[in-house]
């Protein structure tokens, strides 16, 4: 059996790490509203880095598309919290696909980060005076990759159910 390999850290190299250093306060101001603290707070501020924030034009490649990456492993991890509540119940896969659909649309996110006031700690594109609908669900999804990340999925499930995003609901299926 093959040990797992290692995470890069996140942080930003050295003296970039120094100067941005002040921009963590916002992810504290975060962890609050997201219910979670991060044992690694740079992986909460790379969540909040819009493609197109003043970060994704620093020459470093890990943030070259700001929270894209974290964004692509939330929405899998969404999906597996999804299947791990859906196999118990026996339900036929379409009740998966339909509740999947519902659950990690756009919309939802959209939504869920509105609610909870996520724009206001998103640094957005350069060009942007708001956080665009497209964004707002990156976060989302960067936001439960990163608390995977960070703590596993339990971590990421107490994110998403202090969100209030429906994977975990107690009766989804049926």
């Amino acid at each position: 059996m093959t040990s797992a390999t290692p995470l890069p850290d996140p942080a930003p190299p050295g003296d970039l790490a120094r100067r941005l250093a002040p921009n963590l306060v916002k992810t504290h101001a975060c962890e609050e509203v997201l219910g979670y603290r991060f044992r690694n707070p740079w992986l909460l501020w790379e969540t909040l880095q819009a493609n197109g924030s003043l970060v994704c034009f620093m020459s470093l490649p890990r943030y070259e598309e700001g929270n894209m990456r974290l964004a692509i492993l939330g929405d899998k991890i969404l999906d597996f919290l999804l299947a791990m509540k859906w196999y118990p119940t026996f339900e036929k896969r379409a009740a998966f696909d339909r509740l999947r659909t519902q659950v990690t649309s756009n919309a939802s996110f959209i939504e869920v980060g509105n609610c909870y006031g996520l724009s206001q700690y998103i640094d957005r594109a350069r060009c942007a005076s708001d956080v665009s609908p497209v964004t707002m669900s990156a976060t989302v999804e960067a936001i439960v990759g990163a608390a995977y990340l960070d703590g596993g999925h339990v971590a990421a499930a107490t994110v998403v159910q202090t969100l209030g995003i429906q994977v975990l609901a107690e009766e989804p299926f049926g």
